[in-house]
């Protein structure tokens, strides 16, 4: 290395080695000793005063050093301790000694604390296989502990013994003891892990509990949390899940009547010791509400229940507490409806019937149009020949269906829409259309009405030939046949005998062969071929 440079007027320029060196020679000529004073050693100082960007220390050196305030403490430190005033006494870290007659050494505070707080740490932790920690704040991904004075973290993965759904919030200011996973001194990083402590606790926890529960055992819990599914019921050594099927004997449980810290009463309905998993039950600790039901609802009675839900088949209502009957779709109107939705609401107050309930599969099937029937009096209110005003509704190939009112529908047959003959009846009509047409028949029983709008005289015109030749028409009678095998006969009306007839008769009388002869037929005739 060359010691000195020349500059371009030829004097001779020091460089920064031979500056420290004339630097420690100053020092030892006041006294003092240059080998005290080097970077990285930690020393004692004196505050002499406070500025701005930081403090003014007597660390006993030629010069004041210079504690910036950014080297007074470090994110990776859990801080205690705060700023010091002018006077105090404090342990730095010589960062540089600076070169020159000018020179100020730097100062660091923090590098010092870090120095020995990790040395600490590691003395923990190789004397002991767990150490001490904090909670101090919840962050993304985990939770930020102290040990040590030093600042670790926890993954939300090793917070709980089953991996997730811990909640680092609740260990913030709580003291527990952690594992070190992972640290690393020049990036300040370390790793601690709560997992594996807790699952050696529960592992004998587990033990224990599985000795002495057993499926069907009752038992008493605190809900600690609720998700869409279910709820968790903390036993006190493990927590069990309640489905959504298991909260209520209803057949729509609601989660909204249950608090996270109710307790409750639950049946262990399942145990899976591979998996560490309970499965419990609510409703379960209740009496069925289906065999008080069965005893006390039948057939044909009227009810009044809250409509539960809203389906594209039907509603359901709730008779009792935990017991629901459906209404089809079918039997809320004697009208069409698509969806109930455009008759009841959820919540509604409905007055039903029962029309059948099936025991064997828990079912009980209910009616509402049955209790507003309006072909009740239909026949009082619709007699027999009297003008109705009806809106055509469907069109079929054989006939018309109208509407005479809401719920009460009839048929127009083809034969009976226009007087003229038609093919088809939308040839004459169309859906949406309103005609007068006159009551036929009436069968309220099976909510039946014929209607025509052909008018009454030409009905009695047509019948009457009808009727004459229905009256003409002889009774049947029996005659036997040659297999001796009876049939029927339908006489059919004597036609007019032409001129001749009685004379070709008369003439048969006397003819000189027997009648039986005359009576001989083909059949006969072949019959006595074959014979021959």
């Amino acid at each position: 290395m060359v010691d000195e440079l020349h500059n371009v007027e030829g004097e001779v320029k020091e460089t920064p080695e031979k500056e420290e060196k004339m630097t420690e020679e100053m020092v030892e000529q006041y006294g003092g000793k240059a080998g005290d004073f080097r970077r990285g050693k930690v020393v004692e100082g004196k505050i002499i005063d406070v500025l701005d960007e930081g403090w003014l220390v007597d660390i006993g050196y030629k010069s004041e050093g210079f504690l910036a305030r950014k080297d007074w403490t470090n994110k990776a430190l859990v801080e205690d301790q705060g700023e010091p005033e002018k006077g105090a006494t404090i342990r730095v870290q010589i960062v540089t000694l600076g070169t020159g007659e000018d020179a100020q050494p730097t100062l660091s505070r923090w590098r010092c604390e870090f120095d020995d707080r990790w040395a600490k740490l590691e003395k923990e932790v190789e004397e002991h296989d767990t150490v001490r920690v904090k909670g101090l704040r919840k962050v993304k991904g985990g939770l930020i502990v102290a040990c040590c004075g030093i600042e670790g973290f926890i993954p939300v993965s090793h917070l709980t013994s089953e991996g997730h759904g811990g909640n680092p919030g609740k260990l913030v200011d709580q003291e527990f003891d952690a594992k070190l996973l992972e640290k690393d001194r020049r990036k300040h990083r370390v790793v601690f892990s709560r997992r594996s402590i807790l699952e050696e606790e529960l592992a004998g926890i587990r033990k224990e509990f599985y000795e002495h529960v057993h499926e069907g055992d009752i038992l008493e819990g605190e809900v600690s949390s609720i998700t869409a599914f279910g709820i968790f019921v903390n036993l006190g050594a493990m927590e069990g899940l309640v489905h959504i099927s298991e909260l209520s004997w209803q057949k729509t449980p609601k989660l909204k009547d249950f608090s996270k810290g109710d307790h409750v009463k639950v049946k262990v309905i399942g145990i899976d010791t591979e998996r560490n998993k309970i499965s419990l039950s609510i409703r379960q600790t209740e009496e069925n509400p289906w065999d008080r039901a069965v005893e006390t609802l039948s057939a044909g009675m009227v009810m009044e229940g809250a409509i539960t839900n809203l389906t594209e088949f039907g509603v359901f209502v709730e008779l009792l507490p935990g017991v629901e009957g459906l209404v089809h779709v079918g039997e809320l109107s004697w009208t069409r409806v698509k969806h109930p939705k455009e008759v009841v609401k959820k919540g509604q107050k409905l007055t039903v019937i029962i029309t059948e309930i099936d025991k064997d599969r828990k079912r009980i099937s209910l009616g509402y149009k049955q209790l507003n029937d309006p072909w009740k009096d239909a026949a009082e209110r619709y007699p027999k020949n009297s003008e109705v005003t009806a809106k055509v509704v469907r069109l079929a190939d054989f006939g018309a269906f109208v509407e005479v009112e809401p719920g009460i529908e009839g048929l127009i047959h083809i034969s009976q829409i226009s007087s003229e003959r038609i093919e088809k009846p939308k040839d004459v009509l169309t859906e949406g259309q309103e005609v007068t047409a006159r009551v036929v028949e009436v069968n309220a029983e099976e909510h039946k009405m014929r209607l025509s709008m052909r008018p009454p005289r030409e009905e009695r015109r047509e019948a009457r030939p009808r009727e004459e030749r229905h009256e003409r028409q002889p009774e049947p009678e029996m005659r036997e046949r040659r297999d001796d095998r009876p049939t029927l006969r339908q006489e059919r009306p004597r036609r007019r005998r032409p001129e001749g007839h009685e004379r070709r008769y008369q003439e048969s009388q006397n003819s000189p062969y027997p009648q039986e002869e005359m009576r001989f037929s083909i059949g006969d005739f072949m019959k006595q071929h074959e014979e021959e």
